[in-house]
């Protein structure tokens, strides 16, 4: 039995040089643009490594920022498109308004072919003050670009290059705490439970002291659901806290609210030491935000509730003086 397309490019993870090369549809215009895309990449450190079929994802810097591809829907087999993420940029609104990308991001977003209303496989979501929906990510393509699509995708990635972010193995730690001792989470803390006294891996994420795990909500798998989601964890000793910070991982998805508490223990009443409405903006990958808790008293149990039905936190960390 022959092998699929996709079986090959398993096999062999072919280099999207080497697949323009062979494609006899493209023009030599065609691909002339698609190697000056590559030659800038080379320039500017982005790879793009293959990862499935006929697509080959850019990453910067540590993070995926999009994907390149070829062939890769079913309506426009011959096409190409550069693929760009676009979470990250469309926190600076002054930076879309002064390069007048706001029309151009509008007139190419890219939707999911696969999503139909009898099985919809995405969401919708506010893009620039308009809405959009059939959206798996919020992504922006541009599909056989010629060369003024380039340069605005070129610029695009320019911008994103210039953004300071954190990794999983250097997060960038908020400045505010210096002075203060952060508590190391897997000594200290002894029970991570919700409200029920469950306990699962999804919440001990946020205290192990690990960056490339995380607490998820959203849409897929069975740990953390809904809307609300609340985390008790229990120190081995009464601390008073002086702030403490959220961590976020390898998505910019973070909680839409949240508000932290304090008790003597799990029986007794739980008194709120902080509330927050938001991430302060801009959200960027492993990144620390710290807060301060208006509190002058000791307390052995905390409780932090989430709010949001799709986000990720890679750590919780607590600050005592």
């Amino acid at each position: 039995m022959s092998e699929s397309l996709a079986q090959e490019q398993k096999r062999i993870k072919p280099n999207f040089e080497d697949i323009v090369a062979s494609r006899e549809c493209m023009s030599d215009k065609e691909k002339q643009i698609t190697f000056a895309f590559l030659e800038y990449c080379n320039a500017k450190n982005i790879t793009y490594k293959w990862s499935s079929t006929n697509r080959w994802n850019l990453k910067a810097k540590g993070k995926s920022i999009g994907y390149i591809g070829i062939g890769v829907r079913k309506a426009d087999n011959n096409s190409w498109c550069i693929l760009l993420d676009l979470k990250e940029l469309l926190q600076y609104k002054d930076f879309i308004q002064k390069e007048d990308l706001a029309e151009i991001i509008c007139n190419n977003i890219n939707y999911c072919e696969r999503c139909n209303h009898k099985n919809p496989c995405s969401s919708s979501a506010t893009i620039l003050g308009k809405e959009f929906h059939n959206l798996c990510g919020i992504t922006v393509c541009f599909k056989n670009p010629n060369a003024e699509a380039l340069k605005i995708a070129q610029k695009i990635l320019d911008f994103r290059l210039a953004l300071s972010h954190g990794t999983v193995s250097r997060p960038i730690f908020d400045s505010v705490t210096d002075g203060l001792t952060r508590i190391n989470n897997k000594l200290y803390v002894s029970g991570i439970s919700d409200s029920q006294g469950n306990s699962n891996e999804n919440m001990d994420n946020l205290f192990n002291s690990k960056y490339n795990s995380y607490f998820y909500a959203g849409p897929y798998g069975h740990m953390s659901t809904g809307h609300s989601h609340s985390v008790v964890f229990e120190l081995d000793k009464s601390v008073e806290l002086k702030m403490y910070g959220i961590v976020t991982g390898l998505r910019l998805d973070v909680p839409e609210s949240w508000a932290l508490y304090g008790s003597a223990s799990k029986d007794e009443p739980w008194t709120l030491l902080d509330e927050q409405d938001g991430f302060p903006k801009p959200v960027t990958l492993y990144t620390e935000k710290a807060f301060k808790i208006d509190a002058s008293q000791t307390y052995r149990c905390y409780r932090i509730v989430f709010e949001g039905t799709k986000f990720v936190v890679s750590q919780v960390h607590m600050y005592m003086q």
